[in-house]
């Protein structure tokens, strides 16, 4: 058993001691079950390094049955329970800011990293490959020809996840997810608390909004920037300019969901469970790449390399809260 947490903890999640610790810590006492009088409890560490398995590699119940002598339907019942502990513990990492002040500390990472002014975040989605649910039609069946559901996430500058859409079915674009989302509802009505237009630098006079970087699937707003549309060849050098370091700034929530598929591979799917299940397993890495990131495994967890920005390189929807 110690050989196989050292090749969960170290090699695929790169967590360091401390952080495992940590999580047993706080969810150990929520997962842990009496003995029986024919057999004993798996333990809260067993529970919670079989959710770590599963998430860190994809591994199907039936394989990891074998793996920790646990049977598939116990498995079954304690990934979820361990996910739903996991979310409620850590709230704390992912969560929009409520003051201008920090939208500003965000907007100044995008400038000092990305050479992008009063850029507040970047949003992109994912299409997450899971099994065909029953009766569900086309409703989950993408443009990649494959049955998915849709991570939309807003990360900052420093590859941390702000927010998060979990659960869009993958039949619905980009946008559309969106426009449905809690987060367009409270940009629409103006409730995050965003820094007024300013002016970029003197000598300009025009005051330029605050805003979100995102791609050719999302509309045109005053809080979010997309690139110029059209043929590369009959943009004007102003407009391929700027398509290039807007392309470039929003580089950073697209890197963010690339690190979280391979840091927890079971996003690259097909997960085999139905769509409300497969969500909260997709919240919970969200949360534990924030998690991760900000705590003793930050430097394992990513290489100092993949974090520098001067690079030229439906219907069971969750939301992370929005506070």
């Amino acid at each position: 058993m110690e050989e196989q947490m050292n090749d969960t903890i170290v090699h695929f999640l790169r967590m360091k001691w401390e952080d495992f610790d940590y999580l047993e810590s706080m969810i150990g006492p929520k997962i842990q079950r009496m003995d029986k009088n024919m057999r004993k409890a798996i333990t809260p560490r067993e529970r919670q390094l079989i959710t770590l398995r599963y998430l860190a590699t994809g591994e199907s119940y039936k394989s990891l049955q074998y793996l920790f002598r646990v049977s598939k339907s116990s498995i079954s019942k304690i990934v979820p329970e361990v996910c739903d502990c996991l979310i409620a513990a850590l709230q704390d990492y992912l969560k929009l800011p409520s003051t201008k002040q920090e939208w500003l500390k965000i907007s100044r990472k995008f400038q000092e990293k990305w050479n992008f002014p009063h850029a507040i975040g970047a949003i992109d989605g994912k299409h997450v490959h899971i099994r065909a649910p029953r009766q569900s039609g086309s409703e989950y069946f993408n443009y990649k020809k494959f049955h998915s559901i849709v991570l939309l996430a807003l990360v900052d500058a420093d590859y941390n996840f702000l927010y998060v859409n979990v659960g869009g079915q993958g039949g619905i674009s980009d946008g559309g997810i969106f426009k449905n989302s809690r987060l367009h509802e409270m940009l629409e009505n103006k409730r995050l608390d965003i820094p007024e237009p300013e002016i970029l630098r003197a000598p300009y006079n025009i005051q330029v909004p605050y805003f979100i970087l995102g791609d050719k699937a999302f509309a045109f707003t005053n809080y979010c920037i997309r690139p110029y549309g059209g043929p590369e060849n009959r943009l004007g050098p102003i407009q391929r300019n700027f398509n290039y370091f807007q392309s470039r700034a929003r580089m950073v929530v697209e890197n963010s969901l690339g690190i979280l598929a391979n840091r927890f591979q079971v996003i690259k799917g097909p997960i085999q469970l139905a769509p409300e299940v497969a969500q909260k397993m997709v919240l919970t890495t969200v949360y534990l790449h924030n998690f991760l990131r900000k705590r003793f495994s930050r430097t394992s967890y990513m290489q100092t390399s993949s974090t520098t920005g001067r690079s030229t390189n439906g219907d069971y929807r969750r939301e992370a809260p929005l506070e």
